[in-house]
């Protein structure tokens, strides 16, 4: 018999995920997918968010129902924690820690282990931290649905909502390369991680190109949507550029382009690992 082995590169990671919802459990399916051993916690009556977005979220996973709230089922959560790499979670401040999970008592037991924490809203944020951070608030807190579109503000759409659970798709990739950092550091110190990543933070981080106002921009960096904007608001014109023509205006990087097959493809491609490549070489920094 001849045995294989899997050679993916986080194998023999071990990782205890206290999530629910998306942002965490997507941290720890990404993990998972690299070859970490996953254990998820869910409570006696099954996962919190009803969906079938589960099925994708919890693959590669063992799932596990205890009731954090008695003796026995904060016994056996404890047990996993002591052998895990990695522990996730992804509630409000303090609310793990209140049910006997406590992550800054846990590391000074094991200063190797790494943990992280995905709250809608930064611990430090003391006007925020403890509202219930649905995707529909953080959006809303965050401006998503009003300050970060120039397509928006040029079709008169404003406020835009959008079910899209943005703030949880960048926290699970931001969170998740920090976890691999983190794997990466502590080889070399020998140390873990205590890490937070908070869903409006990590919003704000990948969508705020859209809002960032540069003052005395000269004019040659300045996009066809903005200098519509401008000339708009200047000769007082109403903000109601149609869909088709819209597509005049938008950047190559920016747009839909119809396929042969009559549908249409929208491109999202502002950052390159080329773009990048060449303005290094540009400013000779590249070497």
């Amino acid at each position: 018999m001849t045995r294989s082995f899997s050679n993916l590169p986080l194998t023999g990671v071990k990782v205890v995920d206290f999530g629910q919802y998306i942002a965490g459990p997507a941290v720890a399916m990404l993990l998972g997918d690299l070859g970490a051993t996953v254990v998820h916690i869910d409570p006696p009556a099954g996962a919190m968010w009803d969906s079938p977005a589960n099925a994708t979220l919890n693959r590669n996973k063992v799932i596990v129902n205890l009731d954090l709230k008695s003796d026995d089922g904060l016994e056996k959560a404890l047990a996993l924690c002591a052998e895990a790499d990695i522990v996730i979670e992804n509630f409000r401040p303090g609310k793990l820690a209140k049910l006997g999970i406590d992550f800054a008592a846990m590391r000074q037991d094991r200063p190797e282990l790494i943990t992280l924490s995905i709250p809608g809203f930064a611990s430090n944020d003391e006007q925020r931290r403890e509202l219930r951070a649905f995707e529909s608030i953080v959006s809303a807190t965050s401006g998503v649905f009003t300050d970060m579109g120039l397509n928006r503000v040029l079709m008169g759409l404003n406020p835009s909502f959008s079910p899209l659970p943005l703030s949880s798709a960048y926290a699970s990739q931001i969170a998740a390369s920090s976890v691999v950092l983190a794997l990466q550091s502590r080889q070399v110190t020998g140390l873990g991680d205590q890490i937070e990543v908070p869903l409006a933070a990590a919003v704000m981080e990948g969508l705020c190109y859209n809002s960032i106002k540069i003052n005395d921009m000269p004019a040659r960096y300045l996009t066809q949507r903005e200098i519509e904007i401008e000339r708009r608001r200047i000769e007082g014109l109403p903000m109601n550029v149609s869909y088709e023509d819209l597509q005049e205006l938008l950047d190559p990087f920016f747009r839909s382009y119809m396929c042969k097959d009559g549908r249409m493809f929208y491109v999202v491609c502002p950052s390159h690992k080329h773009h990048a490549r060449r303005c290094l070489e540009v400013l000779n920094l590249y070497d």
